[in-house]
């Protein structure tokens, strides 16, 4: 009898260390394990709301699939302007394919970029006297970040800024939300039309914007 608690007691002595280390080594096996790797249209700027992050997830995509960034922003613009193509509203295609060549260069910098400031600015040090359309298409594209575009185009120098609060809101800017205060130290205050005036039938995007200040 004395043989046999011998005996159990010997096991049980060798045996615990065994099982302590399977169930030490458990945790380590999960951690171990591949977390899913998010989308990268989880971080692009602006959320699905926005039309420029609906083109930027294009470009992207492009770009995934071999295309270079110059090609990859050609012909994702040349898509999005396309009457038949449902990617972005009317509105939004319009104001895009009123000057291709800034609408690329823009996004081309919201690539490279991925933030609204910078691409507004880039484009405006770009095309420096169509700073005004420049604020249009990226409201347009970014409606809800109409004070970043505009504080962005009055720091470039190239626009004063009741001009670029004027363009923003012929755009489609909400006057009660967006100031050209920010930048400018000063108040600007305006009586706006409805959304998308200025940049409507007239195609051009650059003439009254019916707005006036006091």
């Amino acid at each position: 009898m004395r043989r046999f608690l011998t005996c159990l007691l010997l096991s049980s002595t060798v045996l615990a260390p065994i099982v302590s280390a399977q169930q030490s080594n458990a945790p380590t096996q999960q951690s171990e394990a591949p977390s899913p790797v998010n989308g990268a249209e989880n971080i692009l700027f602006g959320d699905d709301n926005q039309p420029g992050r609906t083109i930027h997830s294009a470009i992207a995509t492009m770009i995934e699939s071999g295309a270079t960034l110059d090609d990859a922003v050609k012909q994702t613009i040349a898509n999005v302007t396309r009457e038949d193509d449902a990617l972005i509203t009317g509105t939004a295609r319009l104001v895009v394919g009123l000057n291709k060549e800034i609408s690329a260069n823009f996004m081309r910098n919201m690539v490279d970029f991925n933030k609204l400031t910078d691409s507004t600015k880039g484009s405006i040090e770009a095309f420096p006297s169509d700073a005004g359309e420049i604020i249009r298409l990226a409201v347009t594209l970014y409606p809800s970040f109409a004070q970043d575009v505009i504080d962005s185009a009055i720091t470039t120098g190239e626009i004063e800024p009741n001009d670029a609060l004027l363009a923003a809101i012929s755009a489609g800017a909400d006057p009660t939300t967006v100031s050209a205060a920010t930048a400018a130290g000063t108040n600007v205050a305006v009586t706006a039309t409805p959304a998308g005036t200025g940049v409507g039938a007239g195609g051009a995007g650059g003439g009254d914007t019916t707005a006036s200040t006091n």
